[in-house]
């Protein structure tokens, strides 16, 4: 395998343990991670010998092969590495988004069947409310030193996992680890139910690096700044684990800042990074700087493709390509920087190992340029997402006919490139996040004062959504919407809470009683003054509603 281009590894050796063993031979003394917020520093091989210690720790903790642990956790150097310590180990990751809260993180919990958590330590308050409805966890292992008290986990083991992984051998034995393992529960919006888990395969996982690497082309020289969260499939697969595909570098930053993010780029000497949602957007609207196009960035994946692209590329010195995939699945189009300007806006063509078409209601192909759904598939077993965990429904519903059923809706051109049109699906998009209209709305109804609910997505007027709630209060039995955000901050990741909330003495509904939400959602977006809005009646900006009593 060495020498061989990572792109084209053979499926049957898509395997972590695989890739590290190949780069700890090949450059063990290149750095591979940087930890900006401290400047900590980590070779291959360093890095390597510490993801065995944390390995060897989990199983005194009884971790072994299948396994499920999640990772609660900030970006943190320690979070890439115990992702990594249990791919070696053939356990699965389940990634939890830092934002959960309440009901939704009570579930995440339970139905990802986790028996090892491990969190930072901070976060431990937000058990306390739901610590005795977790019956499958074990071991809840924190980092950090704070003595826990005033919190009864029953059963379950609770660790200082840093005091335990510092005794361990730097020596691993990896056994029977394929490339079919599971690897990953990726949680994804719901939109018609509670959210799913997609399964994904160590390969799976890793043809998101080999297929960028395929279309991109990204350099060993590279240097990968990566400041979405390591929950989220970007950060984590799309940005760390095709660095590690590629033997480049990581740059991993605490998170994204509008302000600090030239500057990080500039003091880690990133060459690449990925931009989601409103992200592009807010570092254009910063004013412009006679250094704007001083900078170390040479490639940019942006999704999506922004109307300004071009003189967001001249302002700033740097080539946009772009990328379209879904956690449900895979990363399957992606948009190369040789394309034609006038494809510019498209989502692209199929990536190597998979197919894209646009159906009809009824499965059939759609001419050139004709709206229908896009459906995906690949074109060999392990490369994508193969269910969701404990739904087979679900499962079944998405991939009929051969072909996985996106739920959104797209045309093809006569050249191959495919243009993104809309999403059919029940989905809020707010700066990057896909949010579940359903869940948002079942938590809403657990409120006591709540007789009915509807959530819908409110454009804005920059191209990002906001979350828009109508509801209709019990027969005496009034609220506030001031009350009612505060309950949703408590019980919900704070950028479900609804921004915009209006209060009506009953939802429009069809002869089958189905709620009519695209009624409501122009009434709302007619006249979003007359709308409660949480921004001007607490004075506060948006995301900081998780810091509400």
């Amino acid at each position: 395998m060495q020498g061989q281009p990572l792109a084209n590894w053979p499926l049957d050796q898509l395997c972590v343990h695989r890739v590290w063993a190949h780069h700890v031979l090949a450059q063990p003394e290149k750095i591979f991670l940087t930890e900006l917020s401290t400047g900590r520093q980590w070779t291959y091989q360093s890095f390597d010998a510490w993801t065995n210690q944390i390995a060897n720790a989990l199983q005194t903790c009884r971790v072994k092969h299948g396994s499920h642990v999640g990772i609660w956790m900030d970006n943190s150097a320690e979070h890439w590495a115990i992702f990594i310590a249990i791919a070696k180990l053939g356990a699965v990751a389940v990634p939890i988004n830092t934002a959960a809260r309440g009901q939704l993180l009570q579930y995440y919990l339970s139905h990802a069947d986790i028996e090892t958590l491990i969190i930072d330590e901070e976060k431990i308050r937000w058990l306390k409310p739901i610590a005795n409805d977790l019956p499958k966890l074990q071991s809840l292992l924190k980092i950090g030193n704070q003595i826990i008290t005033d919190i009864d986990f029953n059963s379950i083991d609770v660790v200082n996992f840093l005091s335990i992984t510092d005794t361990s051998s730097t020596q691993l034995i990896v056994e029977n680890v394929a490339c079919h393992d599971l690897l990953i529960l990726s949680y994804t919006s719901g939109t018609t139910g509670p959210s799913k888990a997609s399964m994904l395969s160590q390969a799976a996982a890793l043809s998101y690096a080999t297929g960028g690497l395929q279309a991109h082309g990204f350099l060993a020289s590279d240097v990968v700044y990566v400041c979405l969260p390591l929950f989220h499939n970007n950060a984590l697969l799309t940005g760390s684990l095709t660095a590690l595909m590629t033997g480049s570098s990581i740059a991993l930053a605490t998170r994204f800042s509008v302000s600090g993010f030239w500057r990080e780029i500039r003091q880690s000497g990133a060459t690449v990074t990925n931009l989601l949602g409103a992200m592009s957007s807010l570092l254009w609207a910063t004013p412009a700087q006679a250094d704007d196009a001083s900078n170390t960035l040479r490639l940019i994946s942006m999704s999506p493709i922004v109307s300004f692209v071009n003189e967001f590329e001249k302002r700033f010195d740097v080539c946009v390509v772009s990328n379209y995939g879904l956690s449900d699945f895979a990363t399957v189009l992606s948009l190369t920087k040789d394309a034609p300007i006038e494809k510019r806006k498209s989502i692209g063509k199929p990536r190597s190992y998979y197919q894209a078409q646009v159906v009809d209601d009824n499965d059939m192909e759609c001419a050139n340029g004709v709206v229908g759904e896009l459906v995906l598939r690949s074109l060999e077993p392990w490369r994508a997402a193969t269910s969701y965990y404990k739904m087979p429904e679900e499962t079944t519903r998405a991939n009929r006919n051969q072909w996985f059923h996106t739920g959104d809706r797209a045309y093809a051109d006569s050249d191959g490139y495919y243009w993104f049109v809309d999403r059919k699906k029940d989905c809020i998009r707010r700066r990057g996040e896909n949010i579940s209209a359903f869940e948002v709305e079942q938590i809403i109804l657990s409120h006591t004062c709540i007789a009915q609910v509807a959530v819908f997505p409110v454009s804005m007027a920059e191209g990002d959504e906001e979350v828009g709630a109508a509801i209709v209060w019990r027969e005496n039995q009034p609220s506030t919407e001031l009350e009612l955000i505060q309950f949703c901050a408590q019980q919900m990741a704070y950028y479900m809470v609804p921004r915009f909330v209006k209060v009506m003495d009953e939802l429009p509904v069809t002869i089958n009683q189905k709620i009519e939400k695209y009624k409501i959602k122009q009434r709302f977006e007619a006249d979003t003054n007359s709308l409660w809005d949480t921004t001007q009646h607490l004075q506060i900006k948006r995301d900081t509603i998780a810091l509400l009593p």
